[in-house]
């Protein structure tokens, strides 16, 4: 970005202070794997209790309780889009993404309100891989050409 003053025009390239608060908040806020799935079965969770009685929760937040419990599903995409961002070879990581994915496809609409669960499956799989894990679909016939 370039600025003008009297004295003519000045560089201003590279990142603002803003910009460079973000990056730290950012490198700040990194979670482990059982801290983001934690968020994540919370965040999951509350959204179901929370949709449940949506009266009871009105107004909390200046929100309506559908609103809230639609934020509550947004942060646990969030988590499981976090999970699922860092490679890894470990079964124990493997397996809470395992598990995420599993709890997002059960979700009604999920996968059409969000690629989350599409993005975490990919992410699975690559890691399965790398652990030397075969993940078969549970909906797949066991058999030898398993």
């Amino acid at each position: 970005m370039q600025t003008k003053d009297d004295g003519g025009v000045h560089d201003n390239a590279g990142p603002q202070e803003d910009e460079l608060a973000l990056y730290a908040r950012a490198y700040r806020g990194v979670l482990s794997p059982d801290e983001l799935f934690l968020r994540f079965e919370t965040s999951a969770a509350n959204a179901r209790l929370i949709e449940a009685a949506p009266e009871r929760f009105d107004g909390e937040q200046g929100l309506s309780g559908r609103q809230l419990a639609e934020g509550a599903r947004m942060a646990a995409r969030r988590m499981a889009i976090l999970l699922a961002e860092t490679p890894t070879a470990l079964r124990e990581v493997l397996a809470l993404k395992v598990h995420v994915f599993e709890t997002l496809i059960e979700l009604p609409d999920e996968v059409a309100r969000s690629n989350a669960a599409v993005m975490v499956e990919a992410a699975m799989r690559a890691d399965g891989e790398r652990a030397g894990v075969v993940l078969i679909p549970l909906d797949a016939p066991f058999g030898p050409t398993q």
